[in-house]
């Protein structure tokens, strides 16, 4: 089972990715779960870092995750900030769900840590990017019931080509998908299966459709399965009965579909939309 915390940080990770490479920074990595060694040798976890170069300036960036479900304390941001004070020259963001306390935001500011919130959106967040905050999808549905098979096999040719003789029983026992059509050097043609996929679905008028027929008429093609006695069998037709059933439905989703997640840096009140395709907004 996937640990959450890990998850937010991979999620964290994921988002920046999409924001850098919208603003044009698509060649930097950014990697999830790194050691920094700082100047007194000690070794500091990164949950998300990337650095790239300006005009010959190095730039860092540290994050720091903490999927709580409580206000953060100026605790953590006292922890984060000595590990890039003894790391150096590198940008620290601190990035939450539920918010912080007050002294936590006075700390950050002085220390120039920027804070944020990295959580669910809401309805208002949607709005607030023209996101639509509803859609509705009515699917008619048509499916394929009671569909039965009459097979016809060219039987002269088979007692001609075969060892079987007139009145000797077999059964065809296989998966659609296994029993296949084939031409005359064993060429798969197509499934029985791809044979019942092309049969006609009226759907000119929405509901059930009963007693349907169709024939598929057959030269030089023959039928195979796995446990066949013999290597192929000639066809002449095949025969479908079936029935189509229709269904009508409504599907609602939430705004929230157009988005995954939404990123707020808590002093400017900006916020970012992520979805599974990356960055929104």
């Amino acid at each position: 089972m996937a640990n959450a915390n890990t998850e937010y940080e991979k999620l964290a990770r994921e988002v920046y990715e999409g924001i850098l490479q919208a603003e044009g920074f698509d060649t930097i990595t950014v990697k999830h779960d790194v050691k920094i060694e700082g100047k007194s040798g000690q070794k500091h976890q990164i949950d998300v870092f990337w650095e790239f170069d300006v005009a010959g300036v190095k730039h860092r960036v540290a994050v720091e995750c903490k999927n709580y479900t409580s206000p953060v304390s100026i605790g953590k941001i006292r922890d984060f900030s000595a590990a890039l004070d003894d790391i150096g020259n590198i940008q620290g963001i601190f990035i939450t769900k539920t918010g912080y306390q007050s002294g936590a935001k006075t700390f950050a500011d002085h220390c120039g840590i920027t804070l944020k919130h990295l959580r669910e959106p809401t309805k208002k967040d949607l709005e607030a990017v023209g996101a639509p905050p509803s859609l509705n999808i009515r699917g008619h549905i048509f499916y394929f019931i009671n569909t039965v098979p009459d097979i016809k096999f060219d039987f002269d040719w088979i007692i001609s080509n075969t060892s079987m003789k007139e009145g000797d029983p077999f059964e065809i026992l296989a998966l659609n998908c296994d029993i296949k059509i084939v031409d005359e050097n064993g060429n798969l043609i197509k499934t029985f299966l791809d044979l019942e996929n092309e049969l006609p679905r009226p759907t000119d008028i929405k509901c059930d459709r009963i007693g349907l027929t169709h024939q598929f008429v057959f030269e030089n093609q023959y039928l195979t399965w796995p446990g066949c006695p013999y290597e192929k069998l000639k066809l002449k037709k095949i025969d479908f009965k079936y029935d189509v059933g229709y269904t009508c439905s409504v599907m609602e989703f939430e705004g929230r579909w157009a988005a995954k997640a939404v990123l707020e840096d808590i002093k400017t009140g900006d916020i970012h939309l992520h979805d599974k395709k990356g960055y929104l907004s």
